[in-house]
């Protein structure tokens, strides 16, 4: 599949996204930081899930953290830090917009027009080694993200936080993974934004979803988190 990366896409279906765990509520904030090989695998990833997926069954798909009991996973194209926690990606029928919503949009370099090819999965009969399954955006296994949870003070409270659950609609998927391909493409290291919500009372920011008004707030930062091994050490012993 071809993605246009030269302009931000359209909202037609309303996002949830939803916390649980000890005192964690709707009034804290989600703060999710990808590095750019993160950003460029879970966008791979989605594209893949959109060519695949049953429309007519929901989808659910698991991230394990880091360094925790469960090996950490990249199930949706990146690894999560230690002490994120855990992520469930659920697809299905969602609530659709009833008309348009005004976003601001991240900005687009102007110096090149860009289109880019996500293609099917390395594998199938040309596979003879390992290595020849690793997609570009492993390749140094820094697609790394981390999720943390704050509280209406700032404070970092992910601790207390089990699980974080993103309800997405099946346009959504196409809709998440080019805005996320546009991000990557127009990295910037240590800026954030603040994605659009239906309570907005300011423009927030268009990632090709919109949340309901009983979301949290969510952030999506950009920042390099290192490679697996510096989160977990013997990773590659246990594989």
């Amino acid at each position: 599949m071809i993605l246009d990366l030269n302009k931000p896409v359209e909202i037609n279906e309303v996002s949830r996204i939803d916390l649980s765990g000890r005192g964690i509520d709707s009034d804290h904030k989600v703060e999710l930081t990808f590095s750019k090989a993160a950003l460029v695998g879970f966008a791979t990833n989605l594209i893949w899930l959109y060519e695949d997926m049953d429309r007519i069954k929901q989808t659910h798909i698991h991230i394990d953290p880091l360094g925790g009991g469960i090996p950490g996973d990249q199930a949706m194209g990146f690894f999560l830090t230690p002490g994120s926690p855990f992520l469930v990606v659920q697809v299905g029928e969602q609530e659709k917009l009833h008309g348009p919503v005004v976003c601001k949009q991240i900005h687009i370099r102007n110096t090149i027009h860009r289109k880019v090819e996500i293609r099917e999965p390395a594998c199938g009969e040309t596979i003879e080694t390992y290595d020849d399954l690793i997609e570009a955006y492993e390749l140094g296994w820094q697609n790394i993200a981390r999720i943390k949870i704050m509280d209406r003070s700032g404070e970092d409270v992910s601790e207390n936080c089990g699980q974080v659950v993103l309800r997405i609609g099946f346009g959504t998927v196409k809709s998440l993974a080019t805005m996320l391909m546009v991000l990557a493409d127009n990295y910037l290291p240590d800026h954030g934004y603040l994605l659009a919500n239906l309570k907005q009372s300011t423009l927030q920011y268009n990632m090709g979803m919109i949340f309901s008004k009983e979301s949290p707030d969510v952030v999506i930062k950009c920042g390099e988190l290192g490679c697996v091994c510096d989160h977990d050490p013997d990773f590659f012993r246990r594989r």
